[in-house]
């Protein structure tokens, strides 16, 4: 088919970023050209794919407002869908994609440059996927939560500053329609196989499950165990929510008089020395290929966020669970209804806890067997390469009209 130009718009978190790396390199393989709107931290990340990266400044708090600060929740989040927008206009207005690719939470600024060139969008999810019956990754409101009042000053103060920008881009009545509209994408990919998703019925045909989106980089990594006639952990808690020194010392405690080998990744901003003196069979860096590990691991102990679940599988190894945010604790839930791994609780893990359910999970049949029909699943997705088929079905009927 013609080339075609894909724009792709992203949230400021690297779980929701890197599935879609894979995508753009098999995108740019097949001819077409890929511009992608980055928070500024994360532009090294994607230029590393080759795509045209068109960076915007973000103020999205790390870590994430926890909900029973719903207001300021609910702020951070919509001026983040906006935040892309004026850098958008300035990229796109010369050269408008065919095609619009964004995260299911920066919907507003993807809606409203659909509207602009007349283009359609595809809506990606990390995780679960979300629809009209199935809240996304668990975010109905929770018994005793209050809900939003829309009178609340925060949110009319900030409406007020929103809309005023929005005028001054000329983008007020687009923003409207798109607030108005909700998000109406062409078609929706998700990066979780239909085998995990909950409620998978209530998904029709304008969701396809693809899997985890894994880069060739990535499944080529090698990395050899300092012991091999020894079972390995790998543990960490992601490239968010892991600021968590006594979390990592509880582990390497689990395990100093146990014979196995564990390698703990600790994430970008953490300094392994941090830790102290550690068993001489626990090892912490701040970041190791993963797949590569999971080739020799016996269980992964994680913080269930979708991207390294979805690792773990592919792989075939069970998992032991220690969610510390609302998404991760729905996608922990999964875990154990699909008995593929089991839960523990962060605000109450002791060493003894920790090292007694590994060596459960390692040792239990049934989740091996469990885990073995998923990886097949996972497998069988079809990953980047379909996700990039989906996006050329839409970017033909594109490019067909507008030639």
């Amino acid at each position: 088919m013609a080339s075609g130009h894909v724009a792709f718009v992203s949230f400021p978190g690297y779980g929701h970023i890197r599935p879609t790396l894979a995508i753009v390199d098999e995108l740019l393989a097949r001819g077409h050209r890929v511009t992608y709107l980055v928070a500024d931290r994360f532009a090294d990340d994607v230029a590393d794919t080759g795509a045209d990266v068109v960076t915007y400044h973000s103020s999205f708090p790390e870590p994430v407002p926890s909900p029973p600060d719903l207001v300021r929740m609910t702020i951070e989040f919509i001026r983040e869908s906006f935040a892309p927008l004026r850098p958008a206009l300035a990229r796109f207005d010369p050269d408008p994609p065919d095609l619009i690719v964004h995260d299911a939470l920066v919907s507003d600024t993807a809606g409203i440059l659909s509207r602009k060139y007349g283009v359609p969008t595809v809506r990606t999810f990390p995780g679960f996927g979300g629809n009209e019956q199935v809240p996304l990754n668990g975010a109905e409101t929770r018994p005793g939560e209050q809900a939003l009042d829309p009178n609340d000053p925060l949110l009319v103060r900030f409406g007020s500053e929103l809309t005023d920008s929005l005028r001054a881009l000329d983008m007020e009545l687009l923003a409207g329609q798109q607030l108005a509209a909700g998000a109406n994408p062409a078609h929706n990919l998700v990066f979780v196989p239909a085998a995990f998703q909950p409620m998978v019925d209530a998904f029709d045909d304008r969701f396809t499950f693809v899997g985890p989106c894994l880069r060739r980089s990535e499944l080529n990594a090698e990395w050899t165990p300092p012991d091999a006639a020894k079972p390995l952990a790998l543990v960490t808690l992601g490239t968010s929510a892991n600021q968590s020194p006594e979390f990592f010392r509880t582990c390497a405690r689990a395990f100093e008089s146990v014979p196995w080998q564990v390698v703990m990744t600790l994430g970008r901003s953490m300094d392994p020395a941090v830790l102290g003196a550690l068993p001489a069979n626990v090892t912490a860096v701040n970041w190791v290929p993963h797949l590569a590990v999971l080739r020799h691991a016996s269980v992964f102990v994680c913080q269930a966020g979708s991207g390294s679940l979805m690792e773990s599988l592919y792989r075939g190894t069970p998992v032991v669970v220690v969610p510390r945010s609302p998404d991760s604790f729905a996608l922990a839930e999964r875990v154990v209804e699909l008995g593929v791994g089991r839960m523990l609780d962060a605000d109450r893990l002791t060493a003894d806890q920790l090292v007694h359910t590994v060596l459960a999970v390692a040792a239990d049949p049934s989740i091996k067997a469990r885990v073995a029909e998923l990886r097949r699943a996972v497998r069988a997705a079809g990953g980047a390469s379909r996700a990039a088929d989906e996006l050329e079905s839409r970017l033909r009927r594109t490019v067909s009209v507008a030639g």
